[in-house]
């Protein structure tokens, strides 16, 4: 018959050209891959005394003061102690075209004098913030440089009050899942 689609007329069936459908899926698939946005999240362990980690443990369990660090390429550092609706900033001037990682030191020191509860610091850096800066401040944030200078802590353990050098050695990227 003339007109007919294809394929035998008599029964109402025809054949379905697919190969173009697929052509586009198979053109598609790859630039969808590529398009996706990938994100691996990596928890880095480092050893800690177990008092300190103890201590780590149940302030997660607790909602206490909250110390948030952010970094500004064109502001220097800004360091915000949160204690429910107070919020007090510390701003660190950049000094001579880089982080003035001492004054730092000394400020978080001064925080965790104050809040010796607090073991963790949300860090936001900015993109334009190199790697090896971020570890410099990171290092800064993580313990005393001054063997002498130490920090009250509670050991369930020993059941007594002891003494640590690290101020804020858990560190939360809390920029990270931002696009």
């Amino acid at each position: 018959m003339a007109g007919s689609l294809g394929g035998n007329s008599n029964n109402g069936s025809f054949e379905l050209d697919l190969a173009p459908l697929l052509s586009i899926i198979m053109k598609l698939v790859p630039a969808l891959i590529l398009s996706s946005v990938f994100l691996q999240v990596t928890i880095v362990e480092t050893d800690l005394p177990q008092a300190v980690k103890d201590a780590v443990a149940i302030v997660d369990d607790k909602p206490k003061a909250t110390v948030l660090l952010s970094i500004s390429v064109k502001e220097g550092l800004k360091l915000t102690v949160a204690k429910g609706a107070e919020q007090k900033v510390h701003t660190i001037p950049v000094k001579g075209g880089k982080f003035d990682l001492e004054l730092l030191h000394a400020t978080l020191r001064k925080v965790k004098l104050e809040n010796p509860e607090v073991f963790r610091i949300e860090f936001e850096p900015e993109p334009e913030v190199s790697f090896q800066e971020i570890v410099k401040i990171m290092d800064e944030a993580r313990k005393s440089h001054d063997k002498k200078v130490t920090f009250p802590l509670f050991d369930k353990q020993k059941n007594a009050e002891i003494r640590t050098e690290y101020m804020f050695p858990d560190v939360v990227f809390s920029n990270v899942f931002e696009g």
